[in-house]
């Protein structure tokens, strides 16, 4: 078994236990509430049935027969039971005169609160207006730094000025690559012939090939067939590719 087939395990035993902890946590939970219903309906059938008993013994007085007793006793259980109905009833009234009479305090209280914050609005905007001066905008120190502060008008001069260095180079840097030089090199074939050419400064070293065959086929019979990827440009040491 590998290392996360136990740990798996592990942890789902774990998870069997904290359900079971649950489950006997809510059982535990279940009686007790069963238990308390029982002892409050106890409770108060043992105290409806008292108040019947002693309302029965205040009521009977000497001997009585069987059925004058069923009749006191159903007389006095209706009795019971209409009071405890009523008192129920009242009950309930009261708390819910007590809710509406809570609720119309509470009501009341708001409109005070904001009645008193608009009055105290009221008055703090006529003393303002009152007792405050006029601001008087301060002017600049002329003699004070402030290169280093935001200036939109400074950002737009930098902004034009460093487009026209750029156009300005781009200019000098297209006039550099149209300017013709001449280019002196040797084709060697097993022994050197040297050549000249008239070159622009912006041409590729694939540009210098091709034109430099040019001159060499008239010269050479066996270059015919040869295109510039065939020739290589070799300075001292160094070969220069074709793009360059």
């Amino acid at each position: 078994m590998s290392k996360a087939d136990a740990g798996r395990l592990i942890h789902i035993a774990k998870n069997r236990e904290r359900a079971k902890e649950a489950i006997e946590q809510r059982r535990k939970k279940i009686e007790e509430e069963t238990n308390n219903l029982k002892t409050g309906i106890t409770s108060k059938f043992t105290a409806n049935y008292d108040a019947v008993e002693e309302s029965l013994k205040t009521s009977t007085v000497g001997l009585v027969t069987l059925d004058e007793m069923r009749e006191k006793q159903k007389d006095v259980v209706e009795m019971r039971e209409a009071q405890v109905v009523i008192d129920g009833r009242k009950s309930q009234m009261e708390k819910t005169k007590r809710l509406q009479e809570g609720d119309v305090k509470t009501t009341q209280k708001r409109v005070l609160s904001f009645a008193f914050e608009d009055e105290e609005e009221e008055e703090d905007e006529d003393d303002a207006s009152t007792s405050l001066p006029p601001k008087k905008r301060m002017g600049m120190d002329p003699t004070v730094e402030t290169a280093f502060l935001p200036d939109r008008e400074r950002e737009k001069e930098l902004a034009k000025l460093k487009e026209d260095l750029a156009k300005e180079w781009q200019m000098l840097q297209e006039k550099e690559k149209n300017e013709e030089i001449n280019v002196a090199f040797a084709y060697w074939d097993g022994s050197s012939h040297r050549k000249d050419l008239h070159m622009k400064k912006g041409n590729t070293i694939s540009q210098f090939l091709a034109r430099a065959l040019e001159v060499l086929k008239r010269e050479f019979s066996e270059l015919r067939p040869v295109v510039p990827e065939n020739l290589m440009f070799v300075k001292e040491d160094l070969i220069i590719p074709h793009f360059y």
